[in-house]
């Protein structure tokens, strides 16, 4: 058994100075001033040594042990899945507009692509990312597709052989109480951190504002700005939750919420299917969900002559998922409107008569 020995050395006059030696010996090592002077008013001769003069050394032995605690299942599985998260930055004009999480979930040896799944708000209005490995590797990645309704979007990124992880089957067998963990980037600037916690409800119905519900895990795991994206995987290392939403408020603690694997799921396969990849240009025409749309463009009036007006594009559409996205070009004039639906039992209309641009939205909206 190794031993250590500490030496503590009392100075009158420079206070105290605290000195570690490694001791081979089990028995206790003691070591006092050989030179002791007992005379009153005694002082020490050690000529040509730097042994304290006032007080004789006191040593104590310190214990310790190679011995570690068995490996639990939780660090098992963030073993497991640890690489499979990376952190995202999104830029607009050249500049970090925000900064998340993602998770590697699958790959296309042909065309050499590895796939992320995000949340959408990470790249809403963005158009260029970063994803930056586990081990500090970072690749320019591109948008294949997003849908904002329910905050998912997937990435690709040209690199091959990395970690993905793996889906749970079925999150709506979730148990409550059962633990969890999120590994993302916090802040934007704390890659690859670890929290725990467990599942608090499952199928939550969350407002996440005035216009969108979403049903989510709700659980206690720690979340912060810069963890959304990330993976909430479960014990097993099984990717149950894409992380998306925490509760911030005065006096509210413990509230995080993820969106279910089933419902990632669901989103990411009608992307994946309506995206189309360039294999030329190595460049993605984006994918949306099936049967929605989001229209991005915006409108003005405009004076054509001293008695007449028009209707034209304003703004167009910065983000890649929209369903305008680079369809029209600013001043655009617009005629008429259509709407035309993949189901053969509902009517398609026509608006021609254009008075104004509340008119356009009131005929798009209204449209059953």
């Amino acid at each position: 058994m190794k031993v250590i020995k500490l030496i503590i050395a009392s100075m009158l006059s420079m206070g105290m100075i605290i000195g570690l030696t490694a001791c081979n010996s089990s028995e206790k090592a003691i070591e006092q001033n050989s030179n002791e002077d007992t005379s009153k008013g005694g002082t020490t001769s050690n000529e040509g040594s730097n042994t304290p003069t006032s007080e004789g050394y006191i040593s104590v032995d310190i214990e310790y042990t190679t011995a570690s605690s068995p490996t639990t299942s939780v660090e098992s599985a963030i073993e497991k899945v640890y690489d499979s998260v990376v952190s995202i930055n999104a830029y607009t004009n050249n500049s970090l507009y925000g900064s998340g999480s993602g998770v590697l979930f699958a790959s296309n040896s042909e065309e050499g692509l590895s796939f992320i799944v995000t949340c959408h708000h990470v790249i809403d209005s963005c158009s260029a990312f970063t994803a930056t490995l586990a081990n500090g590797t970072s690749y320019n990645a591109q948008l294949v597709g997003g849908d904002e309704k329910n905050d998912i979007a997937v990435l690709s990124i040209e690199a091959l052989d990395l970690e993905y992880a793996t889906w749970f089957q079925d999150t709506d067998t979730l148990k409550l109480g059962s633990t969890v963990i999120c590994i993302g980037n916090p802040l934007g600037t704390l890659p690859g951190s670890v929290s725990t916690g467990i599942v608090s409800y499952n199928n939550r119905v969350v407002q996440v504002d005035d216009y969108n519900d979403m049903t989510l895990i709700q659980t206690d795991v720690a979340i912060n700005s810069g963890n959304s994206g990330g993976g909430l995987f479960n014990a097993a290392g099984a990717l149950i939750g894409i992380v998306n939403a925490k509760y911030s408020s005065t006096g509210v603690e413990g509230l995080g919420f993820a969106i279910p694997g089933n419902q990632a799921r669901t989103i990411i396969e009608s992307i994946l299917s309506t995206a189309k990849y360039n294999t030329e240009t190595k460049t993605w025409h984006t994918g949306y969900v099936e049967g929605r749309w989001v229209l991005e463009v915006e409108f003005g009036v405009y004076r054509v002559s001293m008695t007449s007006q028009a209707i034209a594009v304003s703004a167009i559409a910065n983000n890649q998922t929209a369903s305008d996205y680079g369809k029209f070009q600013i001043y655009d004039r617009i005629e008429s409107v259509s709407l035309v639906h993949q189901n053969d039992s509902m009517v398609d209309s026509n608006l021609s008569n254009i008075t104004s641009v509340s008119s356009i939205y009131k005929f798009i909206y209204s449209d059953d």
